[in-house]
């Protein structure tokens, strides 16, 4: 336990003006309507209010203090101004479920765990949850310099973010209930780090290998809790398909498993027998079943012509000397005296051959 220090929150506030009230009166008094509860200013961070030695419950909580004029300052904490509170449970690895009491997955909370979702709360002072925080240490007070004492208490808020969004590190805070001298009116809190971090992950989520971020227990499970719209678990088959990632949706689409197979639109999505050969193909953006025309192939990158582009027919001639040439213009020698080193025919290497073949090169 520590004492009579100024703030260091890094990323532990969150809220409307996480990078405002952040506990540092030099910054918080050129926005003082934000940061001012009272005659004192507070923070808003994820607190703890319950522990236990398997990971805990945060809830969006308000930090701030009070002081008597010549007196003693104390800590206070309440509810966030919005009436729809976020609670989540945040796990050690190798624990899941009701309140991290489980050791083998039951589901998979896949919704993402990030700094901006809090984005919407402000601070508020009407509901006051003290008795409900979890503390570490409490109502120890030191007088830090001035004539009267300040309340110190030893929270567990979470204190950096993970970028992934299926967990977060969390951090033992000391709040301090500050005042700036004896007959001042200004006051606030300060709040630092006072402990090790811990790695703590979301249900169905626990540590990689390196130990620094969240990764699914079982991806598929997860997955199928993250499709993107259109795209029903229902229809999901595990034994014929296999899940899809869409980095720019940041969602989750499935395809047939077995080569030949597609879906036969986009409302019916089983896996049937689509294609035998190079004019048909499973679309890359949906996975269903493309058949090119007569004169066409399937082609993944024709974006622009559904997935079909015409195809280029190539005589003996051509195959021999590449398109375009004959035996008479292959050869850059003179006409009598005609050489077959760049005639493609010549070439051993198959890769040799389709470059010398498809863009007429034989000479």
């Amino acid at each position: 336990m520590s004492h009579c220090s100024k703030s260091d929150t890094g990323d532990a506030t969150i809220g409307a003006n996480k990078d405002i009230c952040i506990g540092n009166y030099s910054i918080d008094r050129n926005s003082p309507s934000q940061c001012v509860l009272g005659d004192d200013m507070g923070v808003l961070m994820l607190v703890a209010r319950e522990v236990n030695e398997n990971g805990a419950k945060f809830c969006v909580t308000t930090i701030y203090a009070e002081h008597e004029k010549k007196g003693d300052a104390w800590t206070l904490y309440a509810e966030p101004a919005e009436e729809a509170q976020q609670c989540h449970w945040l796990c050690k690895p190798g624990y899941t479920g009701e309140k991290c009491q489980g050791t083998t997955l039951n589901g998979c909370d896949s919704v993402q765990f990030l700094r901006s979702v809090f984005d919407k709360y402000k601070m508020a002072r009407s509901i006051g949850v003290e008795s409900s925080i979890a503390m570490f240490h409490w109502n120890q007070y030191k007088s830090c310099g001035v004539h009267a004492d300040q309340e110190h208490d030893m929270i567990l808020v979470v204190s950096k973010w993970l970028e992934g969004g299926h967990g977060a590190w969390a951090t033992p805070f000391v709040i301090r209930a500050r005042r700036e001298d004896y007959k001042s009116r200004k006051g606030g809190i300060d709040a630092w780090p006072a402990g090790e971090s811990t790695l703590l992950c979301k249900n169905g989520y626990t540590a990689n290998a390196a130990g620094n971020d969240c990764v699914a227990i079982d991806e598929a499970t997860c997955a199928i809790t993250q499709l993107c719209s259109g795209w029903s678990s229902n229809s999901y088959d595990q034994s014929t398909m296999k899940l899809s990632y869409d980095s720019e949706k940041k969602c989750y689409q499935y395809r047939c498993n077995n080569a030949g197979y597609a879906f036969p639109s986009t409302t019916d999505k089983t896996c049937q027998a689509c294609f035998t050969n190079v004019r048909g193909g499973a679309s890359p953006v949906d996975g269903t079943c493309v058949q090119c025309a007569v004169g066409q192939i399937f082609d993944e990158t024709a974006t622009d012509t559904g997935y079909c582009r015409a195809t280029t027919s190539y005589s003996s001639t051509d195959l021999q000397y590449g398109k375009g040439k004959t035996r008479n213009n292959t050869s850059t020698s003179t006409a009598s005296t005609k050489s077959l080193s760049t005639a493609c025919w010549t070439f051993v290497s198959a890769d040799d051959y389709k470059k010398c073949v498809i863009p007429g090169g034989g000479g």
